[in-house]
């Protein structure tokens, strides 16, 4: 039985009906959501194997939680899951079937709320690490006065050494 994404804010829902759905903010995933900044963009995947559902997070930033459990790499979908995705909440549903009775939203776990940007890497090869540098941090110059007396002499061509 096919299975559709049902945003819970509101909006289309969205048909799992490839093998696997790609989901984040890049143009090349199946399914572009741009409505946040917690979004990845390569987020998350949907596959359906065999005559169930997994989704598997792609190394997101926000992760992604079945049930309002974050997944640790991917779980199984059932009917009436609820899966969010960075921020962004859907219910799983077949296709042409009402849910039996509406679920509230999970309630927001006010440690989970940032008010901080995430930060996106770029996709990299596996090898890719952070290295310390030992780079020291060096203070900004003094503004100089401009109204300041400066000393200034006068050089003859003599004093001039060309290369």
């Amino acid at each position: 039985m096919p299975y559709v994404l049902v945003p819970l804010t509101g909006g289309r829902p969205i048909p799992l009906d490839k093998a696997i759905v790609f989901f984040g903010r890049g143009q090349e995933c199946d399914v572009v959501l741009t409505a946040s900044r917690k979004i990845s963009r390569k987020h998350c995947c949907v596959a359906q194997i065999d005559d169930r559902y997994v989704v598997r997070d792609l190394g997101s930033m926000n992760g992604v939680r079945v049930n309002g459990k974050l997944i640790p790499q991917e779980a199984g979908l059932s009917l009436g899951d609820e899966l969010c995705i960075g921020d962004q909440l859907f219910r799983v549903e077949a296709v042409g079937v009402k849910p039996k009775s509406p679920r509230n939203p999970p309630a927001v776990d006010p440690h989970m709320i940032s008010g901080d940007i995430p930060v996106i890497l770029p996709d990299e090869a596996e090898d890719f690490a952070v290295e310390v540098t030992g780079a020291r941090h060096i203070p900004l110059a003094q503004p100089v006065d401009d109204d300041e007396d400066w000393d200034v002499e006068e050089i003859d061509d003599d004093d001039v050494i060309d290369d």
